[in-house]
């Protein structure tokens, strides 16, 4: 059996393939690291940042968070993560990009995991979270019912006369 030994030119060409792979992953590993994204409401009440894996890494309030209702405070504070986690994952997915193209098979089941991105917003609605968008959005919820009881049995005549008590 008999190896092909690879001629010089082959050799510089692959040698030079090699590098360009590895300072394509020098950057992607860059980009990854320093990935993070923020998210800040129009009015300024609240602003978030999350790191490369979508992770909260950063919380601010301000001055305007403190007039809004618990319940509308808490949905603009994961209104605004998820966004952040939207920007985040993007910029993840492009730095595998130039590793692995745009339209590889990777590229494709890196696409499966991350969020779907938002849709754009409707002129017609405010881009702030409102308690009252949620309850127009979710369908009327019935009222909780005390459990019912069920009616003591009429006392019989005979059982007195047998028991004591």
């Amino acid at each position: 059996m008999t190896q092909s030994v690879p001629d010089g030119d082959s050799l510089a060409a692959f040698t030079a393939e090699l590098e360009e792979i590895r300072a394509k992953a020098a950057s992607a590993q860059e980009k990854l690291r320093s990935a993070s994204a923020s998210a800040q409401s129009p009015d300024g009440a609240v602003s978030v940042t999350v790191g490369p894996s979508g992770v909260l890494r950063d919380l601010r309030f301000g001055p305007r968070a403190y007039d809004r209702p618990p319940p509308a405070l808490s949905g603009l504070v994961l209104q605004l993560i998820g966004r952040a986690q939207q920007k985040v994952s993007a910029q993840v997915a492009d730095a595998f990009s130039g590793m692995v193209g745009e339209s590889s098979a990777a590229r494709e089941l890196l696409d499966e995991f991350l969020p779907a991105p938002e849709p754009a917003p409707d002129p017609g609605k405010s881009d702030v979270f409102l308690p009252e968008q949620e309850a127009e959005d979710r369908p009327p919820q019935r009222q909780p019912q005390p459990p019912r009881r069920r009616p003591r049995p009429a006392p019989d005549e005979d059982a007195d006369e047998s028991n004591p008590w």
